[in-house]
């Protein structure tokens, strides 16, 4: 049995769901592949907590409820410094090769994710910033047998997967596209019934299918990052000037509070409603895709065939020299805290089979 100490960066929605999915399939995962994870550190963004010889499962769910109600990690936990401080310590603990799993959407995760591959972790990894920043420092994260990202596109969905397979067949890739926001595509399809805008957003925010911040999902860089990390696994080296992204409201949006931004979001149902109406008037409906090729990317709201089988799936479609004709489509939910954990917990067990002897 391989016992292998997880370094937990971020204990929000999937954090904890990713806990709760640790702890559930011990049995499971000892059985299937004689692994067993202990988590040994545990940081939020004002606290860590560390545990040389990993918390135990009545431990780890204590914390979970905790955090879910909306506490802290407790009064054992040290205050927070800098992420590749926690990363340094447990090796200086003696705990030896670690995986360091950041769940966060935090940026500036490099220091502490270039600490671990120095020492000869593993990084699993849902946050897409470090991913998706300059290519400089990101490139170190690709074709990295120590690093999975399963979670950063398509949550659930084989997206990492699949698209490393055509590589490794040395497919060629000619373009990738896709609708690739969950929270988008649900406002789109409201936009088909003539629902305002604001109404539709405000709904979206209250059932938790936005950021807190709605304008994290509007501005469509989430979007962005996800489709950049797809073309630079394509062997497209691309930056974020490389994509043009449409932002669902004005510059002058951007500096509203959030509670200032809800109420002035119905300045913006004029305009989407025309645009609605303009694509309906062509048997079609709006729907906010993603396209990238080796030579850059466009993100933004594009009007698409009513009945056609993508305008109501959340999807990503890859189109190759073997599929040229019909190109490999990958659709399904795809979203939720609990198929994103889903995936980085699917990421742990086969880097914890390749990675760890």
């Amino acid at each position: 049995m391989k016992k292998i100490p997880l370094i937990l960066f971020g204990i929000g929605g999937v954090g904890r769901a990713l806990v709760r999915q640790i702890v559930a399939s011990r049995q499971t995962v000892a059985q299937r592949n004689q692994l067993q994870f202990n988590i040994v550190a545990v940081a939020d963004s004002r606290q860590w907590l560390f545990a040389p010889a990993g918390f135990s499962d009545e431990a780890l769910l204590a914390l979970e409820a905790a955090k879910g109600a909306g506490q802290g990690l407790g009064a054992d936990a040290a205050d927070y410094a800098l992420a590749a401080d926690l990363v340094h310590a447990v090796h200086s603990a003696g705990v030896g090769q670690a995986i360091v799993v950041d769940v966060t959407a935090v940026a500036g995760m490099e220091p502490a994710l270039n600490a671990a591959l120095d020492a000869g972790d593993g990084v699993v990894l849902a946050n897409k910033k470090a991913l998706a920043g300059p290519w400089e420092t990101a490139q170190r994260y690709f074709d990295n047998p120590a690093v999975r990202h399963e979670s950063t596109v398509g949550g659930g969905q084989p997206v990492i997967a699949t698209l490393r397979y055509l590589m490794d067949i040395r497919d060629t890739v000619f373009e990738i596209s896709g609708q690739l926001s969950g929270t988008l595509g649900f406002l789109c399809q409201e936009l088909d019934g003539e629902r305002p805008f604001a109404e539709a957003l405000a709904e979206a925010k209250a059932r938790g299918y936005t950021e807190p911040d709605p304008r994290e999902d509007l501005s469509g860089q989430d979007v962005m990052r996800k489709v950049l990390i797809l073309a630079r696994m394509a062997g497209w080296p691309l930056s974020a000037d490389d994509i043009e992204v449409e932002a669902l409201y004005p510059p002058e949006m951007a500096e509203l509070g959030v509670n200032q931004f809800m109420a002035a979001s119905p300045s913006l149902n004029a305009g989407l409603a025309a645009r609605v109406a303009q694509a309906q008037a062509q048997g079609h409906v709006l729907r906010y895709v993603a396209r990238v090729t080796k030579e850059g990317g466009k993100v933004g709201l594009t009007a698409v065939p009513r009945h056609s089988p993508t305008a109501n799936l959340k999807y990503i479609s890859f189109h190759t020299a073997l599929y040229d004709d019909d190109p490999l489509l990958i659709c399904g939910k795809g979203a939720g805290v609990e198929m994103t954990a889903g995936g980085v917990l699917g990421d742990l067990i086969g880097l914890g089979r390749e990675l760890f002897q």
